[in-house]
């Protein structure tokens, strides 16, 4: 089946949706981080964006704030965007890799409110950006991830928010053209959502339990219902609901074997760069010993100090570092 053009009524309700969880208002420990990330990269700066696990229903019950629950025990995730690769990476090697494997990634920790909040953030422009979340990407890193519940709490003037919004809306329907037509019978929301984050897990060398993909779901499954029809029409397929609620198939079996294909291709490129990332980000994940420092203590108990020198050579710091935590008894 080849997919048809959208109406603009569905771009405009898909767009509408995630302009609105764009523009909500992030709670004080995540503008805190916000800001320090702006403080840190200053002019060369696009954007934040404040995603992932964090980013829910406050506990004070303001629907409109959002943000960690217990901040202090919480790694939140953003990723900020920037038009200078070199100056956001203050070195050409890592910008290097930042431009040929994208994202960078950073750790951070500020005081807020007596205590300290932690995240980790990546780096990429906004060109990377918008080309990475579209369906014509086939690795699924980035669509896979800001299909979800995404706030920009800062962003360098009116016409930047407007483009991510469009980027965030693509990302969106790159997830849906991408699962969609896997299904052979009707298919609720649910099933839609939980198969695309399933996929896109099994894509990446990533630690989640097989509950993961529903669980993300579940954590708003009126989001999700209320982006489904729309996102399948701006995807281009005319699917229609029956009595249940459920949606009719959009694919032959030919699309189906294409879409399984395509999955396939998925994770045998999605590990590979994961296990390249993961190497790159030994040279380049800036605060990355104060991060394995504070997961140690916030799992074990055991606090260590962290040197400058072993800040600045991870790679030859660890084999001491482990023994310290092992004789501390950190683990066995």
């Amino acid at each position: 089946m080849t997919p048809t053009a959208p109406p603009d009524d569905a771009c405009g309700a898909l767009r509408a949706l995630l302009a609105r969880e764009a523009d909500q208002t992030v709670d004080a420990a995540a503008r805190a981080m916000s800001d320090a990330i702006v403080a840190r990269h200053k002019d060369c700066l696009v954007a934040t964006l404040f995603y992932g696990s964090c980013l829910r229903p406050a506990d004070d019950g303001d629907s409109a704030l959002v943000g960690p629950g217990d901040a202090s025990e919480r790694l939140m995730d953003f990723y900020a965007i920037v038009n200078d690769l070199r100056r956001a990476n203050r070195g050409l090697l890592a910008a290097l890799g930042n431009r040929l494997l994208p994202p960078n990634v950073f750790y951070l920790e500020v005081p807020h409110d007596g205590g300290r909040v932690r995240c980790k953030y990546a780096i990429v422009t906004l060109a990377q950006f918008r080309r990475l979340v579209r369906a014509e990407t086939l690795q699924n890193y980035f669509w896979g991830r800001f299909c979800q519940p995404t706030a920009v709490p800062f962003a360098r003037g009116a016409g930047t928010r407007e483009t991510l919004v469009d980027a965030l809306a693509d990302a969106v329907v790159a997830t849906v053209r991408a699962t969609a037509p896997l299904f052979e019978a009707p298919f609720a929301d649910r099933d839609l959502w939980v198969r695309a984050f399933a996929e896109s897990y099994g894509a990446e060398l990533r630690p989640e339990s097989p509950a993961r993909p529903a669980q993300v779901h579940d954590a708003d499954p009126a989001r999700y219902a209320a982006l489904t029809p729309a996102a399948l029409a701006v995807a281009g397929f005319a699917a229609t609901r029956d009595a249940a609620g459920r949606y009719s198939p959009v694919g032959d079996p030919a699309a189906r074997r294409r879409a399984r294909r395509a999955w396939t291709w998925r994770r045998l490129l999605g590990k590979t760069l994961n296990v390249l990332r993961l190497v790159k980000a030994v040279f380049t994940f800036e605060g990355g010993a104060d991060y394995v420092a504070w997961k140690i203590q916030r799992h074990s108990g055991v606090r260590l100090d962290i040197s400058d020198w072993q800040r600045r050579h991870p790679l030859l710091a660890s084999p001491v570092l482990a023994i310290r935590y092992w004789r501390r008894g950190a683990f066995r």
